[in-house]
């Protein structure tokens, strides 16, 4: 079985090894890199990590995808959105969490 220490490497390697995150607008295909301004260990003991997605649009855009990245420029998560941005003015603030445990 896994110990308490075990569990806070895991947690401490995610904290440190994801580097950014990219984000997809509209089904475009194209992924804007987009900086993660917020690492955090939550109450419940899940890693967060926070990222704010302000796209500079002339009009409306919808948030199709997004994904972090590794410091060796390698995909770690890969997630599917459908976020409606109204808005020029419009962001949203999105975050991962990851739980460590074992079942």
């Amino acid at each position: 079985m896994l110990t308490e220490k075990a569990f806070d490497s895991f947690k401490t390697f995610v904290e440190t090894n994801i580097a950014y995150a990219k984000v997809e607008f509209d089904k475009s295909g194209k992924l804007e890199k987009v900086a993660i301004h917020r690492r955090e260990r939550l109450k419940d003991g899940r890693i967060a990590l926070s990222l704010s997605i302000t796209p500079e649009k002339t009009r409306e855009t919808v948030v199709t995808r997004v994904q972090l990245y590794d410091n060796n420029n390698d995909l770690w998560a890969d997630k599917a959105e459908d976020i409606l941005l109204k808005d020029v003015q419009e962001g949203v603030l999105y975050r991962f969490s990851f739980d460590f445990r074992e079942v």
